[in-house]
């Protein structure tokens, strides 16, 4: 936290930052609209899946920017621009336990209101919870929530308020302040099982051309457009704020959402301002990193006002200290979230690990790669792609790139939110792209780039690259093997789709995330070259929350869909490796080196032990050399009593240990269901 000489240089920069140089002489008003957008439930400054501090999130730290605006200048209007009740552990607490109860105010909406807000705007998550949700949690706002382009069934019905114009005075004379709300019209794509029937919506544009006119005639000296939706050139219905500033130079501001993008800033690449056809965009971001500022300068005429100059700035929240109101209007909601999130959501019959997932198949990638199935598989009922069959692709995200920590390890039994945070350590939302059977092979040749090209033998040659784990996609659905004795490009082999091979035109759905589909790792079939069908915009982690809460218990055992051409070594007792490696048990170091001559150790030996039979042994000393009666001792249980007694002090090899393991799980039937 800042001391006060901090907070007083943070106060000083902010009220230069606000500061515009305008033209000597001239005596105009200012009017400044403070903003912000995506909040997804961010109330506190703290990660709940880390259940720790950030720095860089939360209404508490925008409120602190407010109140210092506020204090520097007179005439401000502060703003939502939607998705705000969805997107933490916060927001799924009050859901799963049925708050907030009938008549009481929404926690967050509750902040908004201490905070003095003057509008907000409907985001696309706002439904996720349902049309009912939604409607209940804004009706506990004191301030207009706007969406234009919403519809009661069959009509041209505004479903909610479309827009308000509110009456404030600048200097003492009246001005009348216009602000309309859109929202995505895919939301009834995005959340159909909860709209359908209930409402429909229209494009942001015809909205804008029903309901501009219409303010314009109740003479409003501005108009902001509280717009839901990114600032893509490309017309996009899904993000036409550029599109809106290109048609209608009338409106004097958009607050753009729903890309967690910056305007100013990559949100709007070529216009450094944000300005477009005239008009001042501004869009602060996601989680409340940043507050959105826009001052505007206003001269009085016989006509109304007039915007003499715009200029819009983005303020970081990361310097400030949180606004020790908020956290005393939260602090009850924001303790029960961190209780929930340390309590289980559910059970994992089996244990989730990733040490060997860059070896093969395993519970992690299994877990992500049925969340998205599942999910992807429920939005495109009733859709042209409904029938096509759903693939899903998720990688490893802790691979031991940090280190020997450095790996997802959930055992067996309950399951928590913070758990799902080492699941999946990213901020990424779902996507979903159209492909071919040719792009397929492509997108699984191109991750195949993990693995250097070997020549069979004992394993001391390193098989993995520098290939980042979290490129190392894996794709559930197919069938297919890597053979890594052969170049870069001509790996994938017996690439097949319910047992017939995958034809170069067969059509898929890919279920991925946003970091993958617009061209992160650069695979083909991504960014410019993607075919987004879906992109609800939700978080990778809450689904996997969601999932789990939904099922209660849950068996993520990998299905080994996938796996290495057992080629790659030159060794009598590879054929038990091989077997161990497949199944994740015996996982080698982090370059991937199986070193099958080096002395089995007891700290290699209690791992492969674990990982194979679910035992826990003592190591007392890990680098200890494990002989072949201490061995058999450990596997007692599970060798014939011939074995035990032909047992001596020989020191074994890893390789040794692999074909022992191996003998102890037949007995146990292990190795058909293997």
């Amino acid at each position: 936290m800042l001391h006060g000489r901090r907070n007083r240089l943070v106060g000083l920069l902010l009220v230069l930052a606000l500061s515009v140089a305008f033209p000597a002489g001239v005596q105009a008003a200012e009017l400044v609209i403070m903003a912000t957008t995506d909040i997804h439930a961010n109330i506190y400054p703290w990660d709940y899946y880390a259940n720790q501090p950030s720095e860089t999130v939360g209404l508490a730290k925008i409120y602190t920017l407010v109140k210092e605006i506020r204090a520097a200048h007179p005439n401000t209007l502060l703003v939502d621009n939607g998705d705000l009740l969805q997107g933490t552990p916060l927001a799924s607490y009050l859901v799963n336990e049925g708050l907030p109860r009938p008549g009481d105010v929404h926690p967050i909406i509750d902040v908004l209101n201490r905070m003095g807000y003057d509008a907000a705007a409907f985001g696309n998550h706002e439904f996720n919870f349902g049309l009912e949700y939604a409607e209940n949690a804004v009706a506990g706002a004191q301030f207009p929530y706007l969406a234009a382009n919403i519809y009661r069934p069959g009509t041209q019905e505004p479903y909610f308020t479309p827009y308000v114009i509110l009456e404030r005075t600048i200097d003492g004379e009246p001005i009348r302040i216009g602000l309309i709300g859109f929202v995505p019209p895919q939301i009834m794509v995005w959340d159909r099982s909860h709209l359908t029937g209930k409402v429909e919506t229209g494009t942001i544009l015809d909205a804008a051309r029903r309901f501009i006119p219409e303010m314009e005639a109740q003479g409003v000296d501005l108009i902001i457009a509280l717009a839901h939706t990114g600032a893509s050139p490309d017309a996009s219905t899904e993000n036409a704020a550029y599109a809106l500033a290109q048609e209608f130079p009338q409106i004097d501001v958009i607050v753009a959402g729903h890309s967690h993008l910056e305007i100013p800033g990559s949100g709007l690449p070529g216009h450094p301002d944000g300005q477009v056809n005239g008009v001042q965009l501004v869009q602060p971001g996601f989680w409340g990193q940043y507050l959105g500022v826009v001052t505007l300068e206003l001269e009085r005429t016989t006509g109304g006002w007039q915007v003499t100059r715009k200029e819009a700035k983005l303020l970081p929240t990361e310097p400030v200290e949180p606004a020790p109101e908020v956290l005393a209007w939260a602090r009850e909601v924001h303790e029960a979230t961190v209780a929930y999130v340390t309590s289980p959501i559910g059970h994992t019959l089996v244990p989730i690990s990733s040490r060997a997932s860059q070896l093969t198949d395993t519970a992690v990638t299994q877990l992500i790669n049925e969340v998205q199935m599942a999910y992807v598989e429920e939005l495109i009922q009733g859709t042209e792609y409904e029938g096509l069959p759903v693939l899903s692709a998720a990688a490893p995200y802790k691979s031991g790139r940090g280190g020997e920590t450095d790996f997802t390890e959930i055992p067996a039994g309950p399951i928590t939110v913070g758990d799902v945070a080492s699941i999946y350590i990213y901020d990424n939302t779902l996507k979903a792209l159209l492909i071919t059977g040719a792009e397929l092979k492509a997108w699984l040749e191109h991750a195949a780039q993990k693995f250097h090209q070997v020549t069979p033998g004992r394993g001391e040659e390193p098989l993995l690259t520098d290939f980042r784990g979290y490129n190392f996609d894996q794709i559930d659905g197919v069938q297919y093997r890597i053979d890594i004795t052969r170049p870069l490009g001509d790996r994938i082999v017996g690439l097949t789709y319910q047992g017939e091979p995958v034809r170069p035109d067969q059509e898929f759905i890919l279920a991925t995330n946003n970091y993958r589909a617009d061209g992160g790792g650069g695979f083909p079939a991504t960014g410019e070259e993607a075919r987004i069908i879906l992109d609800p915009g939700i978080a990778s982690r809450e689904l996997i929350v969601q999932y789990i809460a939904e099922r209660g218990t849950i068996n993520p055992a990998p299905d080994h869909n996938w796996s290495l051409v057992p080629n790659y070594l030159d060794h009598p007792q590879a054929q038990y490796v091989y077997l161990l490696v497949e199944r994740g048990a015996y996982v080698g170091d982090l370059d991937g080196r199986l070193r099958l001559d080096a002395t089995l150790t007891r700290g290699v030996w209690a791992d492969m032990v674990s990982r194979a039979l679910g035992l826990d042994l003592a190591v007392d000393d890990p680098t200890a050399p494990v002989t072949a009666r201490e061995a058999a001792q450990d596997l007692a249980a599970y060798l014939p009593a011939r074995a035990l007694e032909a047992a001596d002090e020989t020191p074994l090899t890893q390789a040794d240990g692999a074909q022992l393991l191996v003998g102890a799980l037949a007995p146990l039937e292990v190795l058909a269901g293997w």
